[in-house]
């Protein structure tokens, strides 16, 4: 029996609902467009791309964005961007989709021409970079005078914890102090981060203050000030509290566990008591020696000589 194509009147050895396969596919297309336009915005700064409210410093996420648009009403096994011209204002994607709308038809590819609207605008991160505009800072003192070493350290951290998310380090400025540092920073999550980050590092008393810069009600901007006072002492040093010779025996959970020299009691001091009350690091000279035939840590300040049994 002869077959006719009801559409274009063609006899075909196939007919799928009354329809040859090329017409078939011509009224059944593999995909079409959602929406009247996909908009993309790019910060012309870093390249990052706005995608779902937040900005990823990705360049595929434009093609992402490009195929989301599309619904697929055929069995489609793969679909890509053929041409795309990035310029301010509309621009035309070529899509190529293959695939098939009927088992009866083999898989053909067919163009898709998506509509775009393409704007540059400053992400929030480079935004704050040119106005430096400061959301945050992280004051970060010691009780004693910072060592070179612990001055390295601090500032290591400080570059790990940017570098980690460089997608919201922002606008961030290190001043360095005779007394310890300012970190200022347009991203209060990262002015956090960095914070604990020492205070998990370095024994260390943390304090967060926020303060109202403008706005009111759901549009409040505040300014986050964090306090880090650092302890840079640690097992074996000597440190005067109390106006008293102490030996640090360890630190844990906040609590220093000191040997007092002159009464040869152990105690343990609170963080906050010892940057309340304050310390200084005297000079002095340790070292080991033999006393009642076993050895001792002598520790000698101001010509006062203190041992102290099963420390060496």
């Amino acid at each position: 029996m002869r077959k006719f194509c009801a559409l274009c009147g063609r006899e075909t050895d196939i007919l799928i609902e009354g329809l040859c396969p090329d017409c078939y596919r011509k009224t059944h297309p593999l995909a079409r467009v959602k929406r009247d336009y996909v908009g993309i915005v790019r910060c012309p700064s870093c390249g990052a791309v706005l995608y779902k409210g937040r900005w990823v410093r990705d360049y595929g996420v434009i093609e992402k964005l490009v195929l989301e648009s599309l619904q697929y009403l055929g069995k489609v096994s793969s679909s890509r961007i053929e041409g795309l011209e990035l310029k301010p204002g509309f621009t035309t994607a070529v899509v190529k989709v293959r695939g098939t709308v009927h088992e009866l038809i083999s898989e053909y590819e067919e163009e898709v021409l998506v509509r775009v609207r393409y704007t540059e605008e400053l992400c929030p991160r480079c935004r704050d970079l040119i106005i430096e505009r400061e959301r945050a800072i992280v004051q970060i003192r010691s009780a004693v005078p910072m060592s070179d070493q612990v001055r390295k350290l601090i500032m290591d951290i400080i570059k790990r914890e940017t570098v980690k998310d460089t997608e919201r380090s922002g606008f961030l400025k290190v001043e360095e102090l005779r007394e310890g540092f300012d970190v200022k920073l347009s991203d209060q999550g990262l002015a956090r981060a960095i914070a604990y980050k020492i205070h998990r590092t370095i024994p260390s008393r943390v304090l967060e203050s926020q303060s109202v810069v403008r706005g009111r009600g759901d549009k409040v901007i505040t300014k986050l000030t964090i306090s880090v006072t650092v302890v840079p002492i640690g097992r074996g040093s000597v440190v005067m509290y109390a106006n008293r010779p102490h030996l640090v025996l360890g630190y844990s959970q906040g609590n220093f566990r000191m040997l007092d020299l002159s009464s040869n009691n152990v105690l343990n001091v609170k963080i906050n008591d010892l940057i309340r009350n304050g310390i200084t690091v005297p000079e002095y000279e340790a070292s080991c020696v033999e006393a009642g035939g076993a050895r001792a840590l002598e520790i000698v300040i101001n010509d006062k000589r203190y041992i102290v049994n099963n420390a060496c």
